[in-house]
């Protein structure tokens, strides 16, 4: 209660747990009527980014002020709904337009309202309705609410037979529909009186008719599909997860309560003997909670001693994941991600006092955000998911989570409607199932481990201003996953990348440029991809973007920037047989001259080599042949060298005051920008030669410690190899390719730029000038030295790159100066041999 008074105002604070109810809660009901908003298609796809994006943005809101604690309580009474289901109404009677046919009735949600009512209780408050918009609250109430939908989807024969990681066409009949992810048949949406039918739907598949003596109950159950989608769920490296139960951990173990049993069983005779007086909070928001369902629904239903837990699936698409499909329709109570949601919050949740203690002003998104990353962890490398099977033999107590399940599960039996009623047992059932929990954790989630990690992914992180042009004419169930590809793998968001989609038809903007992931799949949709002008017109195209690029640099001028990301110009095109005329090749070579810092890159269906050689800096590298098919089954291996390629163009480090024009007397002066590199990690950079082509004695580059942090940092600089670092193996080059230095807690790296162009007789010629930050290896405890906001990770290192005497320097101007020294130097041969 102490922080009640706070948060009203900006919190509504008169909603009494509406999403506890017995009916769907009021401001969830638009993703249920709107068309728009049921098809979660038009919504980004569930991952653990985009999870960590919506929640950035709720964070960052400026009339929301609340703690880590707070937030996830706000974020499970405004948004999570379980067991929300679709009743059909009874054949042949007359359905009424103010009959909405959800509800929820699925067995997670009896667990759900107790969480929500006297386990984790949230003061009457959830977030207002204007905090996020209704595509990212819809996205974060499917994401965060747990039910399953058995409903007949007409793939049942197939969807079945794939592995948890293969990309396939999902959930839909072909011949309905071209979108590669469609579930839901939007013209039957369109009526009050149909709202969430699925295709080739019969209603008699979602009502299971029984007769006992005279009395027919109906509800939906699990009835006909085979794999039905379970919701509430995120995809991430380390396995899918629930990620209701994950931020309902947390919750709960930021203010660990021991709850009386009597709470949970008021107005109820308990039936059971040997029950606790109490359960502890986390136990049933996590862990015991699915265990309890396990135990109540099997033991009622399937009359089997032996509990069976987990129940495994698929995402209906590599990397557009929206959809999971589980492979079985039975005891899916404790499914895969539901194990694996459970453990990560109860991990979390457990270790949560101590990880505040080492920095209190903690964000709920930076916790998830160090948790569900490659290296590093939650201040330590071992708290991370890769490391979730050996968490949690070492965080959770067989024996305790059995006496804990044990007294919820006699609780959640006065609470849940059962199709039996338990005389006895109940201790065996439950002793069950936590031995089957164990048993199954260590033998088949063979999710990835931090070695894997650590083998299979990169060090350093990729901050990359992405313009994307896109030819309309590629299928969109083949380019979207494509493009969701480079995103994930870019990190479109605040600390990272951003991303603007431009139209190859005439350079016109599609989704203007956003560092926000789910920004940018909610304005990317089916519809807005299929009303796109098709064809592609590199001449208007070039001509566009140079005026969009001339006057992101005259901007830059104006804010003084000094350096930060990469800029890279993607091409990914269709058509084939690309017109390349000399007006295109002449906006192509201004736009490489007056913007060095571009990188334009080419990724075409066909060969187009001989057409495009003459746009790209570099044609060996620059230009790439890719193959997209509409099942999305060769996305990585088609993308994978694209992304290479973009990961190779280094951050920005430039003059600012050279602007679009390149004023042959503008110095640069001492500026300086911040930047911030992860332990263990290294940033890349890049300096383009118009900033030091000819000499000054006073030209050089900086590199100062400027906060706190465990190691050294490396700072290495090369002429030739674009990514340097110490002790790199470079076979190809001179011994001193790479140079480094070692920069400790204080004092600075000077890099001289003197005479860094000699012998060159263009700016064109001269090579770009590599340098890399690198901070030497993490240690097993990482402390929170970076509070600033632009700082991702608390553990972060902040240094300073200053700029010294940079000039600007366009081709133009050199060559013709380049051609005077010509000149002069034949005219000076001459003299000399006569």
């Amino acid at each position: 209660m102490y922080w009640l008074a706070v948060v009203c105002g900006v919190i509504s604070c008169a909603h009494a747990q509406l999403t506890a109810q017995s009916s769907l809660a009021p401001e969830l009901r638009e993703c249920y009527t709107d068309p728009a908003l049921v098809n979660r298609n038009n919504l980004p796809p569930t991952t653990m980014p985009v999870l960590i994006d919506i929640i950035r943005k709720i964070e960052d809101n400026p009339n929301i002020n609340v703690d880590l604690r707070q937030l996830a309580v706000l974020l499970l009474h405004t948004y999570r709904q379980d067991g929300i289901e679709y009743h059909q109404p009874e054949v042949g009677s007359g359905v009424s337009s103010t009959i909405l046919p959800f509800a929820p009735t699925f067995h997670s949600f009896y667990r759900h309202r107790l969480l929500l009512t006297r386990i984790i209780p949230g003061n009457l408050q959830v977030l207002s309705n204007t905090t996020v918009n209704s595509e990212l609250k819809c996205a974060l109430h499917y994401m965060l609410s747990t039910t399953v939908d058995a409903r007949v989807r007409g793939n049942e024969n197939s969807c079945n037979q794939l592995s948890q990681y293969r990309a396939l066409r999902t959930a839909r009949d072909v011949s309905l529909v071209n979108d590669d992810v469609e579930i839901l048949d939007l013209s039957k949406l369109k009526g009050a009186d149909s709202n969430g039918q699925i295709r080739q739907y019969n209603p008699k598949d979602d009502v299971e008719s029984t007769y006992t003596g005279s009395s027919k109950s109906e509800r939906q159950v699990l009835g006909q599909s085979t794999c039905p989608i379970l919701s509430g769920v995120v995809n991430t490296r380390w396995g899918a997860v629930s990620a209701g139960n994950l931020i309902a951990g947390i919750a709960a173990g930021a203010e660990l309560q021991q709850v009386p049993i009597q709470e949970l069983t008021k107005s109820s005779i308990l039936n059971y003997n040997n029950v606790q007086s109490s359960v502890t909070s986390i136990y049933p928001a996590t862990l015991s909670g699915d265990l309890a369902e396990a135990v109540l629904i099997q033991g009622t239903e399937r009359g089997n001693p032996s509990i069976s837990i987990g129940t495994a699936g698929n995402w209906n698409s590599s990397q557009a994941t929206r959809f999971y499909m589980l492979h079985s329709r039975l005891n899916i109570e404790m499914t895969d991600p539901e194990i694996r949601g459970d453990i990560d919050g109860f991990v979390l949740g457990t270790t949560l006092t101590s990880v505040l203690g080492v920095s209190s002003t903690l964000k709920l998104s930076q916790l998830l955000d160090m948790y569900y990353t490659a290296r590093n962890g939650v201040y330590n490398p071992t708290l991370r998911a890769c490391n979730r099977q050996a968490l949690g033999q070492q965080y959770i107590n067989s024996n305790r989570l059995a006496s804990e399940t044990y007294t919820f599960a006699a609780a959640l039996d006065t609470n849940m409607p059962l199709r039996g009623t338990i005389t006895g047992g109940l201790e065996d059932l439950v002793n069950s199932a936590v031995t089957n929990f164990q048993t199954y954790t260590a033998n088949n989630l063979n999710d990835m481990n931090c070695i894997t990690t650590e083998a299979t992914t990169v060090d350093y992180r990729l901050k990359t201003n992405l313009y994307i042009v896109l030819d309309a004419t590629w299928q969109y169930n083949a380019v979207y996953p494509a493009i969701s590809y480079l995103l994930d793998n870019i990190e479109v968001s605040k600390y990272g990348s951003s991303v603007t989609l431009l139209n190859a038809f005439d350079g016109n903007i599609i989704v203007n440029k956003t560092f926000s992931i789910s920004d940018f799949h909610t304005n990317y949709t089916l519809a807005k991809h299929q009303a796109l002008f098709t064809g592609v017109n590199l001449e208007s195209t070039l001509t566009n973007i140079r005026m969009m690029m001339h006057s992101e640099l005259e901007n830059e001028k104006t804010t003084n920037y000094v350096g930060g990301n990469a800029t890279v110009l993607l091409f990914l095109l269709n058509s084939g047989n690309i017109q390349n005329t000399p007006a295109v090749w002449e906006q192509a070579r201004i736009l490489n001259e007056t913007v060095p810092d571009l990188r334009i890159i080419f990724a075409t269906a066909t060969n187009q080599f001989d057409n495009l050689w003459n746009l790209v800096r570099d044609l060996h590298n620059d230009i790439r042949t890719i193959s997209l098919n509409t099942e999305g089954t060769n996305v990585e291996i088609s993308m994978n060298p694209i992304l290479e390629r973009i990961g190779q163009v280094g951050r920005r480090i430039i003059n600012p005051t050279c602007g679009s024009v390149y004023p042959a007397d503008s110095s640069s002066g001492s500026r300086h920008f911040e930047d911030f590199v992860e332990p263990g990690y290294i940033n890349f950079y890049a300096m383009s030669p118009n900033y030091f082509y000819q000499n000054n004695d006073n030209r050089k580059i900086r590199i100062t410690r400027s906060g706190a942090g465990s190691g050294s940092l490396i700072v290495c600089y090369s002429r030739v190899v674009p990514q340097p670092r110490q002790n790199a193996t470079l076979s190809g080059y001179e011994e001193n390719a790479v140079i480094c230095q070692t920069l400790a807690s204080s004092g600075n790296i000077e890099i001289s730029l003197q005479n860094a162009c000699d012998g060159y007789w263009t700016v064109n010629s001269c090579p770009f000038f590599y340098i890399s930050v690198q901070s030497s290896a993490a240690s097993s405890s990482l402390s929170a030295t970076c509070a600033e906001k632009s700082c991702r990770f608390p553990y972060n290192i902040r240094y300073q790159v200053q700029v010294e005497e940079l000039g600007c320097f366009s081709n133009a101007v050199t060559m013709s100066l380049s051609f005077v020294m010509l000149l002069s130097a034949i005219f000076v041969s001459l003299f000399s041999w006569h």
